[in-house]
């Protein structure tokens, strides 16, 4: 028993002395952490992929793993060297299988643009650190206009490190385009939404990391002897040093400033623009759905309902476990607590996949558990999206009858029985908006003398608001200007 401790503690001991000299970084599973301990390496601004029960999986160099089993922490090496594994996926690739390089992605992008010129468009909504331009995808059934439409947008690629990330988004445009004009549900989306999908904020890391075989996270930036900031802690919302560091050679190091870098700087303009209603933001690794707040426990979230039934409601599709981001641990500066802290969007991030970036044989098994969810929130876009206080008048007004309601039909059955009185009245609002467009266009469609849209609204249970809207405000003309409707159809409606 002697000799096998003494071989144990000779083999760690090699595992350091290798990893000094070498200076690889490691994945490695901590064990015997307690919650505040957890929350204590977050606030250190430790690169944290993955929590659990009692544990950390940590990205840390040879003497922060040493120290670590110096406090009598367990340790359980999981990668010994992350940018040999890098090198080891890249060899997995194949002409039908590989991930997206930058090259390959934009060749892509402008072939879907030619091939489908009536539904998408590619724009570059700004330049990084290293000038690339970072694309984005429109797809909508007018995509060179702005519509009061619900807008929806996907994004990869943040950390460089997360290849899975690009390949979501962009498998989701592929099936937005070629099916469309082939499934009804695919055709309703592009008709009714504006979709914007960004397959890489981060394209300078993303390049660093494939043509370098480097687990590289941040981007680019050049900070005077090290390099890069992780784009997201460098958010304005809450922009501080929990989750983050204030080292320039920390993999979260979160700038000089809150939006120092031109990627974020080119999103947070980008949104501000487009007023979107939902988004998510593709990430590696843990098998998540996180939701807003991350930068601290307990935050306190107005819409916390809606994210809770959406998160839910997308774990469904790729069975992950949906959560408070805070939950996984807490980090100031991330897109998510700014696009909903500020821009009241109901935004989500996926943590894909069990590992940073799986054997390239499995990109059509884990995008094949995830599009469905991204379809499903482009769809709720629509529906939860407008019942956010910030939901856009003019997208109310705009509404088609089928989209009213679906609309309805989501509030009613979230809301109805809600406790919050606060919670409640802000649904009631829009419900209140959402009934009055509905009343507004079965009516006139009732003084053309068509039933139709009144037998839709009368179909749904959850209507009940809309209805009293179009019986009040038909009899009340039919009173005053008979002449307007035809009797059958007064008699159809008080009935």
């Amino acid at each position: 028993m002697r000799r096998r401790i003494l071989s144990i503690a000779c083999g760690i001991s090699l595992f350091f002395a290798s990893a000094a000299f070498a200076a690889p970084k490691s994945l490695v599973r901590v064990g015997g952490l307690s919650p505040a301990q957890i929350s204590h390496l977050a606030t250190e601004g430790y690169d944290i992929p993955k929590t659990g029960h009692g544990f950390a999986e940590l990205v840390l160099e040879g003497p922060q793993i040493e120290a670590f089993a110096k406090k009598g922490h367990s340790i359980k090496v999981l990668v010994r060297d992350l940018d040999e594994y890098v090198k080891k996926v890249k060899q997995t690739q194949t002409k039908n299988s590989a991930y997206y390089t930058y090259a390959t992605m934009i060749k892509k992008l402008n072939e879907w643009v030619e091939k489908y010129p009536d539904i998408c468009r590619l724009e570059s909504i700004g330049k990084s650190c290293e000038d690339r331009d970072i694309w984005a995808l429109k797809i909508s059934d007018n995509p060179g206009k702005n519509e009061p439409e619900p807008a929806a947008l996907l994004m990869g690629a943040h950390h460089a490190r997360e290849w899975p990330s690009i390949e979501v988004p962009m498998a989701t445009a592929k099936k937005l385009l070629e099916e469309y004009n082939g499934d009804p549900e695919i055709t309703r989306l592009v008709n009714e939404r504006e979709i914007w999908i960004v397959p890489m904020v981060n394209p300078d890391g993303v390049t660093y990391s494939m043509e370098k075989s480097r687990m590289w996270r941040k981007n680019r930036r050049n900070n005077s002897g090290t390099y890069g900031v992780d784009l997201n802690r460098n958010y304005g919302y809450q922009w501080g040093n929990v989750g983050a560091s204030n080292s320039g050679s920390s993999d979260t190091y979160h700038g000089t400033g809150p939006f120092s870098e031109p990627e974020s700087c080119a999103m947070r303009d980008f949104v501000i623009r487009e007023k979107f209603q939902a988004s998510i933001s593709y990430h590696t690794y843990s098998e998540l759905i996180l939701y807003p707040f991350g930068y601290g426990y307990n935050i306190p979230n107005p819409d916390q309902k809606i994210f809770v039934k959406m998160a839910g409601e997308m774990a469904k599709f790729n069975g992950y476990d949906p959560k408070n981001s805070a939950e996984l641990y807490p980090a100031m500066g991330d897109s998510d607590d700014y696009f909903y802290g500020e821009r009241k969007i109901l935004c989500f991030t996926f943590e894909l996949c069990s590992t940073f970036i799986p054997n390239a044989s499995q990109i059509p098994t884990f995008n094949q558990l995830n599009v469905p969810a991204a379809i499903y929130l482009i769809d709720k876009a629509g529906t939860y999206g407008i019942v956010n206080p910030d939901g856009r008048e003019e997208i109310v007004n705009n509404l088609s009858l089928d989209s009213s309601l679906r609309a309805i039909t989501d509030i009613v059955e979230l809301f109805g029985s809600e406790g919050n009185v606060a919670m409640r009245n802000e649904a009631l609002k829009q419900l209140e908006k959402i009934s009055l467009r509905t009343a507004g266009i079965v009516v006139e469609e009732i003084k053309s003398g068509n039933a139709e849209a009144l037998d839709k609204v009368k179909a749904v249970p959850q209507a009940s608001l809309a209805m009293s809207f179009i019986r009040n405000r038909v009899l009340f003309e039919d009173a005053h200007r008979s002449s307007q409707y035809r009797q059958d159809l007064i008699e159809k409606l008080k009935n």
